[in-house]
């Protein structure tokens, strides 16, 4: 007897958060804020990476997103003295990525889309001292079908 190989879910998963004001403003208006253009930047890197032009329009309109409510927890490492953080959890799904591989370029380059956005409110990545103090905003890619 053989078992069938289950099929990876193919879901993009992606974390927030944030403990100071932005340029966008304080922590939770700066995730409200956001929350469109990181649509729009998956929106805009699916195209790019997964489908020929021609059929895009069609596969953009098949991804889910599924945000997470809000949700504040107590900063982990860093100052002691930090705010405690605002958070949410973004998991995209759909047709957009049922045909989908996951790999290592695709993934760098959405990542590069967040990092844009982060400096978009704000976010300063200078100072190397400090590895877990306070953030205008962080966003995460958690995961990609197998990669993580």
């Amino acid at each position: 007897m053989t078992y069938a190989k289950p099929e990876q879910e193919l879901k993009l998963i992606i974390s927030l958060g944030a403990n100071i004001p932005s340029k966008l403003g304080d922590p939770l208006r700066t995730i409200a804020a956001i929350r469109p253009q990181i649509e729009g930047s998956i929106r805009e890197w699916n195209v790019v990476f997964n489908y020929p032009k021609n059929q895009a329009k069609n596969h953009v309109k098949s991804l889910s997103f599924k945000w997470a409510p809000l949700f504040e927890t107590n900063p982990l490492g860093g100052p002691s003295d930090q705010p405690n953080f605002i958070n949410t959890v973004l998991v995209v799904e759909g047709e957009g990525f049922s045909s989908v591989k996951p790999q290592e370029k695709a993934a760098i380059d959405l990542m590069k889309r967040f990092l844009d956005l982060e400096k978009i409110a704000g976010r300063e990545r200078n100072n190397k001292e400090i590895f877990w103090g306070p953030r205008s905003l962080d966003i995460d890619l958690i995961s990609w079908g197998g990669l993580q």
